[in-house]
Order: C-alpha cells, then structure tokens, then sequence
C-alpha cells in the first residue's frame, strides 16, 4: 500500500474509532447506594436492580447496591414485589455512590398514616391518598373546602408512595419520585416543577422539604425564620437546596423549623429556636446546625416546638418546649439538649403532636405523654402527664401517627383506631366528640 494511502487509514481509523473509545469510557458510570425501610430505617435485601430493563444486581441484606460501567441516559428501575420504592427509577447522569431509595411496605390496607392539625390522611396499598376533617384550606385534596367525616380521595392521585400533613397543607410522594402538594388554597393535587428523584417528602405549615435520593434536601415556601436552610430568610417559590447538608436519610418539618437524619446517625437542625426546638443555644438557624448529643439515631420527628428522636437501642430522646411535659423526662422544664425519654425502651416508631408525643412499642403497645386536653394521651383521662403512660385497650399495633392534639393507628388486622381531639371529624369515627381512649374508626373508601 502506497504510504499516503496508509497515512489515510490511519487517519479514518483515528476519526471513527478512537473517539467513539474516549465517549464510550467517558459515557460508562458506577452507581451504588441504599435501599431503605421507610418504618426502620434498616436496608431493604433482595430489591431486583435492572439497568435499561436487564436484571443487574440485588440488594444485598443489608439493602446495598452497586452498579459499574452504567452508560449515561440508562434507565436504572428498583422493584421488589409487596413494596413501592421511591423513586422506583433514576436515569444514570454521573457516578453516584450513597443513592438512597425510600422502600415503603405494602400492609393491609393501609400503608402510611399521617396526622395534620386537624385532619387525617391515610395511604392506601393501592397507591391512593384518603382524608377526613378540616377542610378549610382545602388540605384534603377534593376540589373542595367543605369538611369531611367520611374520608375522601384526593382527586386525580394515584401512584403514591408516601404522604405527609401538616398545618394546612398536604404533600403527597410519587414512585416516580415527584411531589404533588395541596392545601393553603390549593383544592386539589398539583405537582411540583423542577424537583424529581425524591424519596421523601415532609409538610411544615407554611413550608415544603423534599430528600432527593442522592442525600441533598431542598425546600420551598415560607423563609421568614430561615426554615429552607438555604443560607437566607427569603421566600422561595421553587426549590431551593439547604446549604452544607449531604448523606441524608429522613426529613420532618414544622411550623417555622425542619429537621434531618444523616445516614451516620446524627440530627441536623435549621429554622427558628425560640422555645429550644433545633437542640442548639442559639436564636435560630438559616443553616443547618448538629443536635449535640444525638448519636445512633434512626428515627426523628418534631412538632413546633419539640423534637423526637429514636435511637438505635429502642431508646427515646426529646428536646425543645417541655410546658405539659411533651419530652417525657418526668419535669415540665424545657431543655435545649436532648433528654432521654424516661422508662421507656423497645420502641421501634415515633410521632409529635402538638404538645405530646407518643411511641410505638416492640410489643405492638403505644404510650403517650405531654398535653391530655382533648384526650390525646388515650388513658381515659384528660390528665396530662409528664412520663409515658400506656394507651388504653390497643395491642398489635404496626403503625401509629400524631396530629395536632390527635392520634391514628393501625392493628395488624388493618382496622385504624383514633383518639383525642376530634371537633373537625379527624378521628373519623361518624361523631364529632373528642375520644379520651382509642375508637375504631368507621372508615368507607370506595
């Protein structure tokens, strides 16, 4: 072969062959992360991982995945029958590693309960959203803001994975890893634009917080007391990232404060302080600042004014307001560091009221304490009390969750029981009477 004809070759195979090399490698990514029980926090084994729809790896028992050599634009999808994961897929962009999916078990029939200050919401394991009580806002969902004893559907919703009430607002998680919010005026599900690949989602009153799955958190709404955590106490329209926060696993959110787990075990605090609820000495927060104290948490939730966390020995820790002995600790004295909760082990959930708290035993039992005006502490009392009482005539419980000065939960026979105030109709049991011990609720959802 004559040499320029070489020096072409070489040149046409440099052009086609070569390049398509540099892409292929610069195009090839490895992805690991988590997948993660919604109720316990531990890894979720046996999750089938596929990439462009072939089976790539499973979970492990710890619920741990890893990919290599994953193109960009692939499709990565989680399934495990008997759960709905979110978000059930995520398209390969970068190497990601600590990706954390959200595993929400599919129990009968209820798979989620969530208390807002004057209503309920339940999630169905048909991936539908029901709610019952105040309406005013439009928090329920329906295209109306007419009260509701009878529970009603949230119009247009389907696909749900996870839920959360608040003041007057609702949020609602899709498998698809989109948010659809209602309430404050807003009389129907709308989603959320320019926010995806959220695992979990938390209402505060006048605020939104959303975990996207490679550990950031982003929030929305009102700013006033720094509560988006972004570094300002402007406003925000559209999602804005909370400043110096990674390697998240659960979020709460409240009146004028959020709240966040890191996968490591410790609890980060933002937003307003003035009754001791970030678990720091300071006047309040635009960033994010760590509960000292607070190591092996696995569970976390907050009112306005005091949080809970569950450590991983089954022990339970409190701070904040303590005026009707919300933290449990046998004092009515709020405390800017965390107590612990006293007489009080094998506890595997959590939930703020208003003013108390209540917990979800090993056993299936739940205990209460803090404010009892309305009956919320279930004993058959309006006795408030600063340590856990047992509540009343409720055994096999699998889920439990607070409202304002109410309670749901839920029997391993799918029967939901509620207790405490009631005067919207949240308790859901056909009356308007506050309930000092667990009713069943009467609940139609067709």
């Amino acid at each position: 072969m004559a040499p320029k004809y070489k020096r072409l070759l070489v040149l046409m195979l440099f052009i086609f062959i070569v390049p398509a090399q540099f892409l292929t490698a610069a195009g090839n990514h490895t992805i690991s992360g988590w997948i993660l029980n919604s109720a316990t926090g531990q890894g979720i084994p046996l999750v089938r991982v596929t990439v462009d729809g072939i089976l790539a790896v499973g979970t492990s028992p710890q619920g741990y995945f890893k990919l290599a050599d994953v193109k960009t634009g692939a499709q990565i999808r989680f399934y495990r029958d008997g759960w709905l994961l979110a978000p059930n897929f995520i398209t390969a962009s970068d190497s990601q590693s600590n990706i954390i999916i959200i595993g929400h078990e599919k129990n009968e029939p209820f798979m989620q309960l969530s208390g807002g200050h004057s209503y309920s919401m339940a999630l169905r394991n048909d991936g539908t959203v029901w709610s019952w009580g105040h309406n005013r806002f439009g928090q329920i969902g329906n295209d109306t803001v007419t009260e509701s004893s009878p529970p009603a559907k949230a119009s247009g919703l389907t696909g749900v994975a996870a839920i959360s009430a608040c003041f007057t607002q609702s949020a609602a998680l899709k498998e698809d890893g989109t948010v659809w919010v209602w309430g404050r005026s807003i009389k129907k599900p709308e989603p959320v634009k320019d926010l995806a690949d959220i695992s979990v989602v938390a209402a505060g009153w006048s605020h939104m917080m959303a975990l996207r799955c490679d550990g950031t958190v982003w929030g929305w709404g009102l700013n006033d007391a720094g509560q988006l955590g972004n570094g300002t106490d402007t406003q925000s329209a559209t999602p804005a990232q909370v400043r110096n926060l990674n390697s998240v696993v659960a979020i709460a959110a409240a009146r004028n404060h959020s709240i966040a787990l890191k996968k490591d075990g410790t609890v980060w605090a933002w937003g307003a302080n003035e009754s001791g609820q970030l678990g720091i000495k300071s006047n309040g927060s635009n960033r994010p600042k760590q509960i000292s104290g607070l190591e092996g948490i696995i569970s976390i939730a907050t009112s306005a004014t005091h949080g809970v966390a569950l450590k991983n020995d089954g022990t339970v820790w409190t701070w904040g307001d303590n005026s009707h002995g919300q933290l449990g600790d046998g004092t009515n004295v709020a405390s800017l560091s965390p107590v612990k909760v006293l007489e009080l082990t094998e506890v595997t959930a959590i939930s703020a009221g208003e003013k108390h708290t209540i917990a979800l035993k090993k056993d299936g039992t739940v205990y209460a304490w803090g404010f009892n005006h309305d009956g919320q502490l279930g004993d058959g009392t309006i006795i408030e009390s600063h340590v856990p009482i047992q509540v009343a005539n409720l055994s096999a419980i699998t889920a439990i969750a607070a409202g304002g000065n109410h309670n749901l939960a839920q029997s391993g026979n799918g029967v939901l029981w509620g207790w405490g105030a009631n005067v919207n109709g949240q308790l859901g049991d056909g009356t308007t009477l506050n309930r000092s011990k667990p009713v069943m609720l009467q609940l139609d959802l067709r």
